[in-house]
């Protein structure tokens, strides 16, 4: 198997040069373009190397160094220095943060394969087998990202059903997390008292949550279906999290569920940008009107500007409301150029009789129309999986 490399490098032009040439000297390649970034992804890839530039934004090479050196996980993956700093003192501070070896920007490429050879030489004798390899039952999950085109359209509530109609369908775990701090409704629709898993995690540093932290921060609802609230406090809303935060996070959902699904609220939010990218599909949920689609058109295409695959973003329509006035599934494909993924019709008295006794729709009604539709929606997940 190709020895992983890692580099970390704010310069794309860097990142991609660099990486094609190691591509080609049969190395598999991963990047991240900022300290926090590659925090994550040397945890959760185990790179056999990192190549490590010193001079970036938010967190520099040094700190980045330090970091993984004081992580378990990460400690013992070389590290080598990657940057235009020459001076002596840069490269002492290198040393001292953990580098195993410094090479200055510009160099010859035949200089960096011959350090990178004798680098992963000595971690492989020094150390053989300390690079972990993620266990079998540390398999990444599924993940689904649900973003509403305007409040108040179901979002959440869509989110909370379809976890519960995937476990039914599938017998596989299953995790719902709201994202939106400080917006939390699931917590008040089931009655709970506390409902504050998320806003805790996102007090602590980014990269001091592990996964015993997330393990208790999540409420049991059934027995395969677990959840990551948030409060309705306003306070919470008024923290704006990093995108760190939920990188970490999501990271560690990912390994403790089949199918993880993520409440990312309205439209599109920048400390959620890195998740989009992560999304094995993301539902954009819009009502039959042609408002709700222009709002459609209007955040895939910036999710496509983003390089979301356009294979990975489908619509879901949630008619809540009963009108004449609203589009039929015929005249509301034509107007998205596209199939929808699933429908959910019109049921007021089904939503009122289940929020009055704190129960989902899904389980208050389980042979309701309402249900039949979650549940030929999350068949449709499952062929995707």
């Amino acid at each position: 198997m190709a020895e992983k490399i890692l580099i970390v490098d704010d310069d794309l032009d860097t990142l991609r040069l660099v990486g094609l040439m190691l591509q080609r000297q049969g190395y598999q390649i991963i990047a991240a373009s900022n300290g926090p970034q590659a925090l994550v992804l040397a945890e959760k890839e185990q790179p056999h190397l990192i190549l490590l530039d010193i001079m970036m934004p938010e967190m520099d090479g040094y700190e980045v160094a330090r970091r993984i050196r004081a992580n378990p996980i990460t400690a013992a993956i070389p590290i080598i220095m990657f940057t235009a700093k020459s001076q002596v003192e840069d490269k002492v501070l290198g040393y001292e943060a953990g580098a195993d070896d410094y090479i200055t920007k510009p160099t010859q490429p035949r200089e960096l394969f011959a350090k990178m050879r004798a680098v992963l030489a000595r971690a492989k004798k020094a150390a053989p087998g300390t690079i972990v390899e993620t266990p079998p039952s540390q398999e990444r999950g599924y993940l689904i990202g649900v973003i509403g085109t305007k409040g108040g359209i179901g979002t959440t509530t869509l989110v909370f059903n379809l976890a519960l109609a995937l476990h039914q369908n599938s017998q596989k775990a299953v995790i719902a997390a709201e994202c939106s701090p400080g917006m939390g409704t699931i917590g008040i629709e089931l009655g709970y008292k506390v409902s504050d898993g998320l806003d805790r995690l996102l007090q602590r540093n980014e990269f001091e949550i592990t996964a015993l932290d997330v393990e208790n921060s999540l409420i049991q609802f059934s027995s395969g279906v677990r959840l990551l609230l948030t409060s309705n406090d306003p306070l919470a809303r008024l923290k704006t999290p990093t995108s760190a935060h939920f990188q970490q996070i999501t990271q560690i959902l990912l390994g403790m569920g089949k199918y993880i699904f993520l409440d990312c609220g309205t439209s599109l939010s920048s400390f959620l940008q890195p998740i989009y990218h992560q999304c094995n599909v993301i539902f954009l949920l819009i009502e039959p009107t042609l408002l709700s689609i222009a709002k459609f058109h209007s955040i895939r295409d910036a999710l496509l500007e983003q390089d979301v695959h356009q294979n990975r973003i489908h619509a879901i329509v949630y008619n809540r409301v009963r009108s004449d006035i609203m589009l039929t599934r015929s005249q509301i494909q034509e107007k998205l150029g596209a199939e929808i993924f699933g429908m959910i019709a019109p049921a007021p008295e089904l939503v009122y009789h289940a929020a009055l006794n704190n129960r989902p729709i899904y389980l208050h009604q389980p042979e309701s129309a309402t249900a039949s539709q979650l549940n030929e929606i999350a068949r449709k997940i499952l062929t995707l999986a």
